[in-house]
């Protein structure tokens, strides 16, 4: 590959740059702590997906309901935290490549387009139904994103007042087609990992 192509593939990777390490990587480090979070893995995939980057959302301004029911969970796309530094060092090597402003500016871009975030600024989960007991328990959601409306079910640990789970999203099955470019080069994987911590008043 010269030099001038080289360089091309590398400057889309950083705008493209909107992805993860393969699931079958160690898992990241858990949410911990008394604070609500709730935070997104983006997996990066295509054929020269080792230019692109690994990336991690969290819900900057998420609001916690608390019906009889379980929690509703609520929070706008544009308010999103891409790549904070800090959270990035935590998460692992799989997450160790730099990201600097510019980068990080482009992926927000490049992320609220591909959400059409415009159109459909907030994500809404709303627990339906609970079942188990103790520090374990199966949970069945219903998830707004992207305008379309799904059930689906989750595993969550429960101490005391604080409960941590995660869930595997597929853009696809809301309606979203997964960023690419340069005719699926650099790509974003379908599957996301969404994690969260919550901790009831």
């Amino acid at each position: 590959m010269n030099t001038s192509r080289r360089g091309l593939l590398i400057a889309f990777a950083a705008l493209a740059g909107c992805t993860a390490a393969p699931l079958s990587a160690p898992p990241p480090a858990s949410i911990a702590g008394n604070t609500d979070e709730l935070r997104v893995l983006v997996f990066r995939g295509g054929t020269a997906a080792r230019l692109g980057h690994n990336h991690v959302l969290r819900a900057g301004d998420l609001r916690v309901d608390w019906p009889a029911a379980g929690p509703v969970l609520r929070f706008r796309l544009d308010a999103l935290d891409v790549d904070p530094p800090a959270l990035r060092a935590h998460l692992g090597p799989a997450f160790a490549s730099a990201m600097d402003d510019e980068a990080r500016a482009g992926t927000r871009a490049n992320l609220l387009k591909a959400l059409d975030a415009a159109a459909h600024p907030e994500v809404v989960v709303r627990t339906l139904q609970q079942s188990g007991e103790g520090g374990q328990r199966a949970v069945e959601v219903e998830i707004t994103l992207h305008g379309v409306t799904r059930r689906q079910w989750l595993a969550v640990d429960v101490e005391g007042t604080r409960a941590r789970g995660e869930v595997v999203v597929r853009q696809s099955d809301f309606g979203i087609q997964p960023f690419t470019v340069l005719g699926g080069l650099l790509a974003v994987q379908d599957a996301l990992v969404v994690q969260f911590g919550l901790t009831k008043p």
